[in-house]
């Protein structure tokens, strides 16, 4: 049956290459419980492969002249080939704890290599600063996969996975729109006829060039340069310093509608969005003034917010303000939100259309509230906080420039010919920004470990109330509170509940170390009152 002639020539080798990347891709995203065990399989398939090839290699006669030599070789092929078919079938046996073994492995093997690295760049005064980029970031990457290998490989897998859709969209949206040079299913050519990944990719980028005028709007928007130079930093300026009071008083009052007040009118997001477009482009005094602009306004944040919190007439309650919990102890959604919402902000720094939602991007990722955060915890004391709430707007910052810059390229803010010269130089000012959010990274993981964990044993402390008190009490579970050394239980109801000795030991069990339990019971007592005469 012949093809329509629409439908024969958008079928091409690159649509259906497209059209795969997004399917796989997609398959692993929306199947999070068989991706990694799938992956596993897949690994060990061929690892399985190559081992029965190291076997064929050792089992088969060959015709030598040297054969204690041949002998050894046999022997050390067929010995490969054994340990890979063992390691194969451990994969497909036991796929997450064969993944989570192997992520553990690859971070002590990577954190002892990026320690040597780190230690032989500053014993080195020549090219130490890429050799210690180098070591911080195989370190950090490390120490993550050693810190927790199980969530770090499940990490790997979604990322691997999303990356995948992306590509596999770019890619079929070139088919799409270039069918003639794409070449179809099976057709020989090379790569005129059927492009590689990367010759698909850097001809996207070359097509969606956004051309000088553009370009020349995108600078003056992002940048303060003449001819009205002082007119925008004066404005920036003004509408940090209020953005910051706002947030403040918002913080202190634990109002959640003036703090997103205080986001929409916060400046910050246009500096950050400046500096992951100078980055991409190599625009290096562009990058330092960002950088500089941001800095400054950091510090100005952080020295009003403290000013303001030290003369407010307000009593601040950091263990109930909601405003200050929510920032000081971030994780790795943090992260995830501020990825999303640096690449909704370039994108809509690009497109006219959707410019408009720039201030839904500042309500998602708060850039100035943490800043207000760290100064009042500074001026109470309160040194975790204040670090805490820094860490988020360390996170939001670094995870903005990485994804704006992604989108940057993409969207065509950048260079249409670079040299290789021009490449290399992005690629030396994006790195440090790589290594950065590793290092950012750590602690994040360690805080949702944290919470991972304490999640975990709040559901089985749950759940061994609810077994102590059986299924026919009356009484009611209000709270379980897991702390360090104590579990609170807060019941409501008639009657007396078993004895609490029973509790502790469950509880004990449950969470898995000896705690102690603090049991407290609010009787309800009903009266039934018969009607008169």
């Amino acid at each position: 049956m012949q093809q329509p002639a629409a439908l024969e020539g958008r079928l091409t080798a690159t649509t259906v290459k497209g059209a795969a990347l997004v399917a796989v891709g997609s398959c692993v995203v929306l199947m999070p419980r068989i991706s990694l065990p799938v992956v596993a399989v897949l690994v060990g398939t061929v690892v399985a492969a190559s081992g029965a090839v190291d076997l064929w290699s050792a089992l088969r006669r060959r015709v030598g002249h040297r054969l204690a030599h041949r002998a050894l070789r046999r022997v050390l092929l067929a010995a490969r080939g054994v340990a890979s078919l063992a390691a194969a079938a451990y994969l497909v046996v036991s796929a997450r704890e064969a993944v989570t073994f192997l992520v553990l492995g690859l971070g002590v093997y990577l954190a002892a290599h990026g320690l040597v690295g780190v230690v032989a760049a500053l014993a080195d005064r020549d090219g130490r600063a890429p050799r210690l980029l180098s070591g911080t970031v195989s370190l950090a990457l490390g120490a993550a996969a050693t810190i927790d290998p199980g969530l770090v490989s499940e990490g790997l897998v979604l990322a691997a996975a999303t990356a995948t859709v992306l590509v596999g969209v770019l890619v079929l949206a070139y088919g799409l729109r270039h069918p003639a040079v794409a070449g179809a299913p099976g057709d020989p050519g090379g790569s005129a006829a059927s492009p590689t990944l990367g010759e698909l990719l850097w001809a996207w980028v070359r097509d969606v060039e956004l051309g000088p005028a553009r370009r020349v709007e995108l600078v003056d928007a992002l940048y303060t340069e003449p001819p009205d130079r002082t007119a925008k930093i004066v404005g920036w300026w003004v509408m940090l310093v209020l953005s910051v009071c706002i947030a403040t008083f918002a913080v202190l009052q634990d109002s959640t509608a003036v703090v997103i007040g205080a986001m929409l009118v916060a400046p910050l997001m246009v500096p950050i969005l400046g500096l992951a477009a100078a980055l991409v482009n190599g625009w290096v005094r562009r990058a330092v003034a960002s950088t500089a602009m941001i800095v400054a306004g950091v510090a100005a944040a952080v020295a009003l917010a403290a000013a303001i919190a030290a003369w407010a007439p307000a009593v601040v309650a950091f263990d109930t303000n909601d405003q200050i919990t929510s920032r000081t102890d971030p994780t790795l959604l943090d992260l995830l939100i501020a990825l999303a919402a640096g690449a909704a902000g370039a994108y809509a720094t690009l497109d006219r259309r959707v410019a408009s939602g720039l201030g839904g991007v500042a309500i998602a990722v708060a850039l100035v509230p943490p800043l207000a955060v760290v100064g009042i915890a500074v001026q109470g004391g309160r040194t975790d906080d204040a670090w805490g709430a820094f860490l988020l707007f360390l996170t939001n910052f670094v995870a903005i420039v990485l994804a704006a810059s992604l989108v940057f390229v993409l969207g065509g803010f950048t260079r249409p010919d670079p040299s290789p010269a021009q490449l290399r130089r992005v690629a030396t000012t994006l790195a440090p920004f790589v290594a950065l959010a590793l290092v950012v990274f750590l602690p994040l993981l360690l805080t949702t470990q944290g919470q991972l964990a304490l999640s975990g044993e709040q559901r089985a402390a749950e759940q061994a109330v609810e077994d102590w008190l059986g299924p026919d009490a009356a009484l009611q579970v209000v709270d379980v509170a897991v702390d360090a050394g104590t579990v609170e239980v807060d019941l409501v109801g008639p009657g007396t509940p078993p004895p609490a000795d029973a509790l502790g030991r469950a509880l004990s069990d449950a969470v898995g170390r000896p705690v102690g339990v603090t049991l407290a019971v609010t009787p309800v007592e009903v009266t039934h009152v018969a009607p008169p005469g």
